[in-house]
């Protein structure tokens, strides 16, 4: 066997292992999961990435909405659609899931929407740009009520470490938001992430909240889509301990 063929099969098994042990972390950390979705064979099979890590989860069809959203840990959208985009942003309960939504942030839960699922973005090239903003409004609203946005890829990443942004001061926060509303965006303020795994979705956030520089752990990992971006956007990246 020649050196790169070895050199192969060991970078292989050790991917393996790698792999292994984020499961492993992600079965300790995620905890209590509702999936707002219906069940069925199709959609089981569809959440299998999910549903491998944690047994520890419901679908829509098992929560009625006089359960106990104290009991869970994270509530995940996969699908948004514009009504429910519209009825949360406002607080207006109009079907089941924008009600799980609204208990959901009323109890200081933590929901995170899929972002391949958020239905108004697929009209971005074809609808009013002022329409389409009207929605992307009520996207950054929800944002601004703790709701994050994570890309189906990057889920279990983010299910695994159970941590999120912080040092982000309220009043900054809705300074920020206003900002955005009118279309302007001022990079001067300095935010705090502490997750071990940093994702496209983490940076993106705390990007359109206002921030031009980041801190983060010296120790904490960048997924390569989160590279991107904050090469794509110049976002100062600075290291400290945490």
């Amino acid at each position: 066997m020649d050196m790169d063929s070895l050199v192969k099969i060991i970078t292989k098994e050790v991917l393996k292992k790698i792999d292994i042990i984020n499961l492993q972390k992600a079965k300790v950390k995620s905890g209590n999961i509702l999936i707002l979705d219906s069940i069925s064979k199709e959609k089981k099979d569809k959440y299998e990435y999910i549903i491998g890590i944690n047994k520890n989860i419901k679908f829509l069809d098992d929560f009625f909405v006089d359960d106990d959203i104290d009991s869970l840990d994270y509530i995940i959208v996969p699908n948004l659609s514009i009504k429910d985009l519209s009825s949360i942003a406002i607080g207006l309960e109009q079907s089941q899931i924008s009600k799980v939504v609204i208990d959901s942030i009323l109890h200081g839960k933590k929901v995170v929407v899929i972002e391949e699922g958020i239905d108004y973005r697929k009209f971005r090239n074809i609808s009013s740009e002022n329409f389409f903003q009207l929605f992307k409004s009520y996207e950054d609203r929800l944002v601004s009520f703790g709701i994050d946005i994570v890309k189906k890829e990057e889920l279990l990443f983010y299910l695994s470490e159970n941590t999120c942004v912080k040092d982000i001061k309220k009043e900054l926060v809705q300074e920020s938001f206003k900002n955005i509303n009118q279309g302007k965006k001022v990079h001067v303020i300095e935010a705090t992430i502490s997750k071990k795994a940093v994702s496209e979705g983490d940076i993106k956030r705390i990007w359109d909240l206002g921030y031009k520089t980041i801190y983060l752990n010296k120790k904490s990992i960048i997924t390569p889509l989160a590279k991107d971006y904050i090469r794509t956007n110049e976002i100062e990246i600075k290291r400290i301990n945490l």
